[in-house]
């Protein structure tokens, strides 16, 4: 069986959109964990409307690791998944990707490749073709709606960092899966890569939501380079092509894009630099606050 973990907040038709494409699987035995963070019963109608699926709704506090760690310390399957709230799954891919751990029992897990609607590709960014992952190109092909991973990986390794990721009390609002992957890569579990396989997903770069995250989710990125020593030749690369995306806007007269490149880039710098000294103060902080 195969369980997904669906971390949802603020995401209605989206979230409908994901369940209707589930409903429609090909491959039927899984089991769908909503990990519902509104305060509300907004989730409770569109749940309904899908009687076929086996579905656990579950409450969490606010954050994306949280939300993602109260799924998997319930979920019973042996594949884990964790596809976002407004994604969708093409009719075969349970089909495809089951298939291709009973072909291939020597891996632990398996990251597809992300495109729109229209089949454009998406991410992830600068990734290579299909390939065993290692602790340097994970950087490149790993993302967590496209995760697949056997249930003795997540035993192994554990749960995900509360700490970082969209929605953490902290300013570190991503990493956590890069974090978590890494994790697995530095053990020697093994992954592989598979561009052909795909999870669809809204377009990622809307200039509203490049400006309005971009330096807290580079944050979380510097931050998980220098927590697993990284070399500062690898954050090199990362500030290149955000300075180079900066320039490329500048000679665009694309201003806000331009600023948003640069927010980038000094949050990757940042959180490379000063993240493990900030988030200890940040954890020591929350600690003193709940215990007064």
């Amino acid at each position: 069986m195969t369980s997904l973990i669906v971390a949802t907040l603020d995401r209605v038709n989206e979230l409908e959109r994901l369940l209707t494409s589930l409903d429609g699987q090909s491959y039927k035995d899984f089991e769908v964990i909503v990990v519902d963070q509104n305060p509300d019963d907004r989730l409770v109608p569109v749940l309904g409307k899908h009687p076929g699926l086996s579905i656990h709704h579950l409450r969490s506090g606010r954050g994306l690791s949280r939300a993602r760690n109260v799924g998997l310390a319930v979920a019973k399957g042996d594949i884990m998944a964790f596809p976002d709230d407004d994604c969708w799954y093409p009719k075969r891919l349970l089909e495809t990707v089951t298939e291709w751990f009973e072909i291939h029992p020597q891996f632990d897990s398996l990251f597809t490749g992300i495109r729109t609607e229209e089949n454009k590709q998406l991410a992830p960014q600068w990734a290579p073709g299909p390939c065993r992952c290692t602790v340097e190109n994970i950087l490149y092909c790993g993302a967590s709606v496209t995760a697949f991973m056997r249930r003795r990986l997540m035993e192994a390794v554990g749960f995900f960092n509360e700490g970082i990721g969209q929605g953490a009390p902290t300013r570190y609002q991503s990493g956590e899966d890069l974090d978590y992957f890494i994790r697995f890569a530095e053990r020697g579990w093994q992954g592989w890569y598979e561009p052909s396989f795909t999870v669809h997903h809204p377009e990622l770069q809307s200039i509203e939501r490049f400006r309005r995250t971009s330096h807290s989710y580079a944050l979380g990125v510097g931050y998980v380079l220098r927590l697993h020593r990284y070399s500062w030749w690898c954050l090199s690369k990362f500030l290149i092509r955000s300075c180079g995306g900066a320039t490329v806007s500048l000679c665009k007269g694309d201003m806000p894009r331009a600023h948003a490149y640069f927010l980038r880039a000094a949050g990757q710098l940042r959180g490379y630099v000063f993240g493990p000294s900030e988030l200890a103060k940040m954890t020591d902080s929350a600690a003193r606050a709940t215990h007064t």
